[in-house]
């Protein structure tokens, strides 16, 4: 059976009656022929086409940006509760149009009665059928005026409801009761050899909680920072949006290793639990198992979570290979030290082969080196295998599940990608890692509104988490500046927000700023800042080399995403024939970028050349083979 012209991702032959979900590839519901009808009564009631352009690129782009004129303006003598039937027709946001053909029917039929009696008359002015509508250009001064006075009641309303909540809210803090963060441990001797413990006992305790499907785990990267011995836990609490912190203290005694846990109630600032933990300094796998033990029966019943545990089927059966698995956490992903850690994680699997986690970290140490670091795609391969082999021993290691998912999007494996995200958020809904791997693969499907969605449920379920930062692209090129600059924010200092920042304030039209930015950036060539440098100074003689390479030197990075980059800033910087020849590999190595063309700020200045119609066919073709793929 052929597709319909209302199918995803399927573009009908005139782009003027395709519903502003349908151009960014959206599913689709009986609303999205309302809207396709109520074009059609607009060129009746006006003669006239209510979105145009050169082509169907701008003709799309109007479709989704722009309000066309009121039918009034072309037809004085088209009765106003018309013009509102259509303009509700034709409401962008279909959650506004009219939810059946039925209701649409209904008002139809009343005006014709109205009409016939002589209720209605023609020409803009008050009537008894009244379809208020903000689909067009302009608005009466009459409902000019009522908005302004709902707009202030509402002004009113929300300050008191505000004022009422910042005075009774308990404990300053929103978070679910569900939520936890796990802070490093004190260490209580001056012991250097062990200092690693501070955070390798923290992962260790998080790891565990996050084999309960009903609790929201803060992942040890963004509490990492809270090492101090004097921390507020109220104050921790309410900036990592958590109901409950765990934290501890350990120190050596003689030949024993002395551990002691709490986990404290934000709101309250009460103790919840408390446990004490003691083992041979040497042997480290039965302080984990006390742990692991303890928790699950102690801790998980008091946080309301005892329900739902996943049982593991992997645990440390090495001394050796498990002491360097926990060092290993503690040493930093930036390049040189990334690969001291990776030497760590090849000596701890060939000790014991059979411990889940220890291929997990070691995935994506070589995911680190094969992007950040020297390692190319051999070690980008190596991340694969590691991720597979760890995902063969324990199915519920959610970050190396995503990761994986990341990866093969990366290398173009769109479909298998796709299908493997969407069972994924089935399998764990709670899972912020999960919603974060569906909207990375919306992304490079050219599916931006589709990713934003998925990126806000992400950090409605894990605020704060920086390994979320990524989302911003979507919004950026979605021209929705504000809320990328929410996700950059989440990793605010780092050498990946310094790269970002740039292209935001581009697309903010804010251009002085990001020439300033841009001196902040890596010299990393994986940003290519000599391309922003040379643009932004008008270096054009720099400028032109660069596009010239590009035309002409094709580059080999593995990640396509990299490749739209460059092409969107070519196109800003006027250099068009560098930006088609990026977008289009881009394309090819299945970075789709269907809706980005049309929303994108930087590429908009392409629209109105004619081979912007062959990118975007080709962009729209990449999504339908990927949409295809992962239909059973």
């Amino acid at each position: 059976m052929e597709d319909s012209l209302t199918a995803v991702g399927v573009i009908p032959g005139t782009a003027v009656y395709m519903s502003p979900e349908q151009a960014r590839s959206e599913e689709l519901d009986p609303r999205t022929d309302l809207f396709s009808f109520g074009v059609v009564l607009y060129e009746m009631a006006t003669g006239k086409k209510p979105f145009t352009g050169n082509n169907v690129v701008t003709t799309l782009d109007a479709v989704l940006h722009q309000k066309p004129p009121s039918p009034l303006l072309s037809n004085p003598a088209l009765p106003t509760e018309m013009a509102g039937i259509i303009g509700k027709a034709m409401e962008k946001d279909r959650r506004k149009r009219y939810y059946t053909a039925e209701a649409m029917k209904s008002d139809l039929q009343r005006l014709k009665r109205e009409t016939e009696s002589g209720l209605i008359k023609t020409g803009p002015r008050e009537t008894r059928l009244h379809v208020v509508t903000n689909t067009f250009r302009g608005s009466s001064r009459r409902l000019t005026y009522l908005l302004v006075g709902v707009t202030a009641l509402l002004i009113t309303v929300l300050a008191a409801v505000g004022t009422w909540w910042f005075e009774h809210r308990a404990g300053g803090s929103t978070a679910g009761k569900n939520t936890v963060a796990v802070l490093p441990l004190q260490i209580m001797s001056n012991d250097p050899d062990i200092d690693y413990l501070r955070f390798a006992l923290a992962d260790e305790l998080a790891n565990v909680l996050t084999y309960s499907r009903t609790l929201d785990v803060r992942p040890s990267s963004i509490t990492r920072k809270y090492v101090a011995p004097d921390l507020d836990p109220q104050k921790v609490g309410q900036e990592l949006h958590v109901s409950r912190i765990l934290t501890g203290h350990f120190m050596r005694q003689g030949s024993k290793l002395l551990v002691t846990l709490e986990a404290i109630d934000v709101a309250t600032n009460g103790l919840l639990w408390q446990a004490n933990f003691s083992a041979a300094a040497q042997d480290l796998i039965s302080l984990q198992q006390q742990i692991a033990s303890q928790v699950r029966q102690g801790l998980l019943p008091l946080l309301g979570a005892a329900k739902g545990f996943i049982e593991t089927s992997t645990r440390p059966q090495n001394q050796d290979a498990y002491d360097l698995y926990l060092r290993s956490t503690a040493v930093s992903h930036d390049p040189a030290p990334n690969k001291v850690a990776i030497g760590m994680l090849e000596n701890a699997v060939n000790l014991d082969s059979s411990y889940a986690p220890a291929w997990e970290a070691l995935g994506l140490r070589y995911y680190y080196d094969a992007n950040y670091g020297t390692g190319g795609e051999a070690q980008f391969q190596r991340s694969n295998s590691s991720y597979e082999r760890a995902l063969s021993l324990d199915p519920n290691l959610m970050m190396a599940a995503g990761q994986q998912i990341a990866n093969r999007v990366e290398r173009g494996e769109l479909g298998k990608a796709h299908e493997s995200a969407q069972a994924l958020v089935k399998r764990r809904p709670e899972s912020s890692l999960a919603h974060f791997a569906l909207a990375y693969v919306y992304r490079y499907a050219g599916m931006l509104e589709q990713s934003a969605k998925e990126c806000d449920t992400a950090l409605a379920l894990d605020p704060g988490n920086y390994q979320l930062r990524s989302c911003a692209w979507a919004f950026m090129d979605l021209g929705k500046t504000d809320r990328a600059r929410e996700f950059i924010q989440l990793d605010a200092g780092s050498e990946w927000a310094n790269f970002a920042a740039p292209s935001l304030l581009l697309r903010e039209g804010r251009v002085a700023e990001a020439r300033a930015a841009v001196k902040k950036m890596s010299t990393n060539p994986k940003y290519h800042r000599d391309l922003l440098e040379a643009c932004l100074e008008g270096a054009n003689s720099e400028l032109d080399r660069l596009a010239h390479e590009a035309e002409t030197n094709p580059s080999a990075e593995g990640d396509p995403e990299m490749g739209y980059y460059q092409g969107a800033i070519f196109a800003y910087c006027g250099k068009k024939d560098a930006a088609f020849d990026m977008l289009k590999t881009a394309i090819e190595q299945n970075y789709c970028s269907y809706s980005n063309l049309l929303s994108d700020p930087l590429v908009r200045s392409l629209h109105g050349d004619r081979k912007f119609d062959e990118v975007l066919t080709a962009a729209h073709d990449c999504q339908t083979a990927m949409t295809s793929a992962a239909r059973p």
